[in-house]
Order: C-alpha cells, then sequence, then structure tokens
C-alpha cells in the first residue's frame, strides 16, 4: 500500500485495530502519513502486527468499556505523538440472537462494548481536540442498523446506538464551534476474520458465501480496504463540509428493495 500523503502530520487513534477492518485502518492511515495509535484487547494480536508497521505506529492494549483505560490511553498517545486529531471507532462485537433467543447478558454485552465503548470515545475525543484545533470522529457503524436483520437484535440496536451518538455528537461539537466533525461508516458485508467465522459455521460455506454476495447488489462482499479508503476520506481535510454524515460502504445493499435476511 503506497500513500500520497493526505493526512500528513495528523495524530489517529484506532480502536480495535489489531484485526480485521481495524486493522486495515490503521495500515491506511499509516501510508497516507498519520502517526496511529491503535488499540485493541487482543495483546498478542496488536503487539505483532505493532512490530511490523515502524516508529509512527503504537499498541496500546484498551478495554474500550473501561473509562480509565480510554484516559490512559489518550494520555500515551497524546505523550507519545502529541494530541489526536483523528479517532476511528472500530472495536466492537457481534454476535447473533433473535429476540426470543436473546440473552440480558448478551444485550448488555453489545451495548457496552459497542454503545457505551463509542460514547466514551467521543467524549475523550472532543476533550482533547477542541482545545487543539478541531479534528474529525469517525464512528463505525453498519447497514444492520438501518436495515437489522431478524437474527441480530442486540447488535443491530447498539449499532442504531452508534447512529444516535454519531449525530448528536456532531450537532453538539458544530454548536460549540469546536471544529469537530463526526461522521459514520456503514460496511455491509466485508471479508474480515469475524465474517469468515459466520460463514464457516454454516453448512456449507460456499453456499453461504453466495448467499452473503449476493445481498448486495453488486454481487460480492466487500473488502477491508473499500473501508478504509472511506475511512481516509473522512479523516482528510478533503471532507471538511461532512458532518453527522452516514456513508454507507454496501455495494448497493440499502439501495436495494429486498426481504430482510432471516437466517444464518
Amino acid at each position: 500500500m503506497s500513500g500520497t500523503g493526505r493526512i500528513s502530520n495528523k495524530i489517529a487513534f484506532v480502536t480495535g485495530g489489531a484485526s480485521g477492518i481495524g486493522e486495515g485502518i490503521v495500515k491506511m492511515l499509516l501510508a497516507e502519513g498519520a502517526k496511529v495509535a491503535f488499540t485493541d484487547i487482543q495483546v498478542e494480536a496488536g503487539n505483532k502486527l505493532a512490530q511490523t508497521l515502524g516508529n509512527n505506529a503504537l499498541f496500546i492494549e484498551q478495554d474500550v468499556r473501561l473509562d480509565q483505560d480510554w484516559k490512559k490511553a489518550v494520555e500515551l498517545t497524546s505523550a507519545t505523538f502529541g494530541p489526536i486529531n483523528i479517532l476511528v471507532q472500530s472495536a466492537g462485537i457481534s454476535y447473533p440472537g433473535n429476540v426470543e433467543q436473546v440473552s440480558l447478558d448478551d444485550w448488555r454485552d453489545h451495548m457496552a462494548v459497542n454503545g457505551e465503548g463509542v460514547l466514551l470515545g467521543c467524549q475523550h475525543a472532543i476533550a482533547v481536540m477542541k482545545s487543539n484545533g478541531g479534528g474529525s470522529i469517525i464512528n463505525i457503524s453498519s447497514i444492520e442498523s438501518i436495515r437489522p436483520g431478524a437474527p441480530f437484535v442486540a447488535y443491530a440496536a447498539s449499532k442504531a446506538a452508534v447512529d444516535a451518538i454519531t449525530k448528536t455528537t456532531a450537532l453538539h461539537c458544530a454548536e460549540h464551534n469546536y471544529g469537530i466533525r463526526c461522521n459514520s461508516i456503514h460496511p455491509a458485508a466485508i471479508n474480515t476474520p469475524i465474517f469468515d467465522e459466520y460463514v464457516q459455521k454454516s453448512s456449507d460455506p460456499e453456499k453461504q458465501m453466495a448467499i452473503y454476495a449476493g445481498m448486495q447488489p453488486l454481487n460480492r462482499v466487500g473488502t477491508v480496504d473499500e473501508v478504509a479508503y472511506t475511512v481516509l476520506f473522512l479523516a482528510s481535510d478533503e471532507s471538511s463540509f461532512f458532518t453527522g454524515h452516514q456513508m454507507y460502504v454496501d455495494g448497493g445493499a440499502l439501495t436495494k428493495r429486498q426481504p430482510a435476511f432471516t437466517s444464518l
């Protein structure tokens, strides 16, 4: 991956950066000139990745559910690279359960990681950015927040919370002239380790992959880079008039009229 310096001299903070979409985002931002702190609860994977990325990358162990972890991680980033002006919230969990199946513990897990984690991230980013010339907050949501499938009640609800946090954060920062933009990205099926787990758990993985591909009018699943390029645009000054916006990286899935996805 070769970059053109679209975010040179910027300091980025990426949650869930040790694998999947988060890893792709970390690599993209580094290639385009940023210094990047990335966090995860996957310590071994995070340290291993950091060893391949050079001096402009820093891995920090973080549980996004914990306010004290946010405080320590943001402070360490500032001490190492300077105050952050890009926050990408990619950390998240997703496992199925319809409204009759889902346990209260599963519901609370989704809300804590996907919902409360994003709220805390916005709070800590604003505290730094508003005193340092503003910045861009990018929250990874999902098309499930807009067109949910029946098997994902907790996941879809938690991503709907992300959407509400994004829009209210965007409005609040604009009303206070903080110079902080906040937008969300809504991927459809993206080829990641989590996605592959869903496919491989099915009785016929090849057929299941075809089902996922067919959900998008482009008739394929998306790539991590396609999400990362969207993050890059929102992180750069090219998107200076974008705030409170939902960016669909979905191969046309939300445009297509189709029945709800009801089974794995």
